[in-house]
């Protein structure tokens, strides 16, 4: 017993780890790309990229550590069947209901991983990326000066141009303002940059020109000249304030008492039993012919898999609209696949099938 628990395993869990990497690169690859060619362009700062990113892989955890363990489970079943091994487990005295116990040493802490995720990390996760969104958005700075190429702030109210850079000496600079009181450009033979007692980062600009237009209307100007001008490249930032559920705590929802708050509350913990699920159910999905190859029910997991997920929205979208009863709330549709599998390992309660 002990040499076929390590067997069944092992197995599932370098298949299920397999799984987890091949969709880790693809999610975050993608990721990475697209914020690649907004830095690229100007439009996020790449002292950001990675701090993103372990954001994005943060909240997929929680949706790609169930479907990896699924299809591990499927996978390495149907390779068992294929090559006749689950026939000798069979005939060795084993049942459904030995193996789900074998396998449930791996479900089990995948579930529970899950709920961490869920439940706390993703919150949190979640929480710090809206943070940066609202530094993106109201923070007045320009990141990343690259000479020949004009450069816009984080908030699209100013544009930086530089001819050439040396030792942090910058040359030719061209800068554009614009506000509520009007356009401003500024034209500078040199600059530097500098920090101030306060750690505030400026920029110098020395020998240059301001041209401030007055009125859009009539085409009003000013015109100063200057020797040095001290631009700042950063402003203190509005308060950040929280009002999104997928942020919040689990513990500011378990305070709340809204529809809002009770939907998104029921959600995080259908996570963990939606996986605990997702595992015993990989089990006889897996059954199959060895005539038929080890991925013969790949796609069937997949169907069953997404059929699953996009009903856990259509339930909770329903529940918002109060369509089903409060008492049953987002809990109904994981109790008729608990039955599911429960009538389905009773009925093989005695043996190992081997389904077509």
């Amino acid at each position: 017993m002990k040499i076929l628990e390590k067997y069944l395993l092992k197995e599932i869990l370098g298949s299920s780890l397999s799984v987890l990497l091949i969709f880790m690169v693809i999610l975050s690859s993608n990721t990475m790309l697209r914020l690649i060619e907004e830095a690229s362009v100007g439009t996020f700062p790449t002292y950001l990229l990675f701090p993103v990113i372990l954001v994005k892989i943060t909240q997929y955890s929680i949706y790609i550590i169930p479907i990896s363990l699924f299809f591990g489970i499927i996978i390495s079943l149907g390779r068992f069947y294929n090559n006749n091994e689950m026939a000798v487990i069979s005939t060795s005295g084993q049942s459904i209901l030995d193996i789900a116990l074998i396998i449930n040493k791996i479900v089990l802490p995948s579930s529970l991983i899950v709920a961490l995720f869920s439940l706390y990390i993703t919150p949190s996760a979640t929480e710090y990326r809206y943070k940066l969104e609202h530094r993106l958005n109201s923070e007045e700075r320009i990141e990343e000066i690259k000479p020949g190429r004009f450069t816009s702030s984080q908030n699209g109210q100013a544009t930086f141009f530089i001819e050439s850079s040396e030792n942090n000496l910058l040359k030719e600079i061209f800068f554009s303002s614009s506000d509520a009181m009007g356009t401003t450009v500024e034209n500078s033979k040199s600059a530097s940059y500098f920090k101030d007692e306060m750690d505030r980062r400026f920029i110098m600009l020395k020998d240059g020109v301001i041209t401030e237009v007055l009125s859009s209307v009539n085409g009003n100007t000013r015109t100063t000249k200057y020797q040095e001008h001290g631009i700042m490249l950063g402003q203190e930032l509005v308060a950040f304030t929280n009002t999104k559920l997928e942020a919040k705590s689990t513990f500011e929802l378990l305070l709340s008492n809204n529809l809002e708050s009770t939907a998104e509350l029921q959600s995080r913990l259908m996570l963990p039993l939606a996986t605990l699920i997702l595992g015993f159910l990989a089990i006889p999905l897996s059954y199959s012919s060895p005539r038929k190859g080890r991925y013969d029910k790949v796609f069937l997991g997949a169907l069953v898999y997404f059929t699953y997920f996009i009903a856990m929205s259509i339930t909770k979208k329903m529940f918002l609209l109060e369509l089903t009863p409060g008492f049953l709330g987002l809990w109904w549709l994981h109790l008729i696949m608990v039955g599911l599998i429960i009538g389905i390992y009773y009925q093989d309660r005695t043996k190992i099938p081997g389904r077509q």
